[in-house]
């Protein structure tokens, strides 16, 4: 599972930010960065397929389970290997590493049901039909809106 961001959709709430600091005991996973007044897109861990971020770790803090970057906070020795590695920049280090765990034992992400504009999910089929539909709108319309 992974967590896909829509961002026509983002209204800049920072509902997914809030919602993440209180699931994970006021140190969230999610930041919503702003392109000056125009766009506001939610930043979070892609769970790569070969995350470079878990090649980076020698303590093996953070480890491929499944399709999930995992993160062991016990092993974490607070090197930054991983911050430094993460092309997306979403592994930070504070002391230690934190990252996006996709809410692990949820049956969703909480950023993705707490989001009020449908901004985040983790249907990818959704998200592909939402970005041809809108595609083909601006073909038929010749880009107007």
């Amino acid at each position: 599972m992974a967590v896909y961001v829509d961002i026509r959709r983002c209204i800049g709430c920072r509902s997914c930010e809030v919602a993440c600091e209180r699931v994970h005991g006021g140190r969230g996973h999610v930041h919503v960065h702003f392109v000056g007044d125009s766009a506001s897109v939610p930043i979070l861990c892609h769970h790569c397929e070969e995350a470079s971020c878990a090649a980076a770790c020698f303590s093996g803090a953070l480890h491929k389970e499944g399709s999930r970057t995992a993160f062991d906070v016990e092993k974490c020795t607070g090197c930054g290997l991983c911050s430094l590695a993460c092309p997306f920049g979403v592994v930070w280090t504070e002391k230690i590493a934190h990252k996006c765990d996709l809410c692990e034992g949820r049956a969703e992400p909480t950023c993705v049901t707490t989001c009020p504009a449908n901004a985040l999910t983790t249907d990818f089929d959704l998200l592909s039909h939402r970005a041809r539909s809108r595609a083909a709108r601006a073909v038929a319309t010749g880009g107007r809106r």
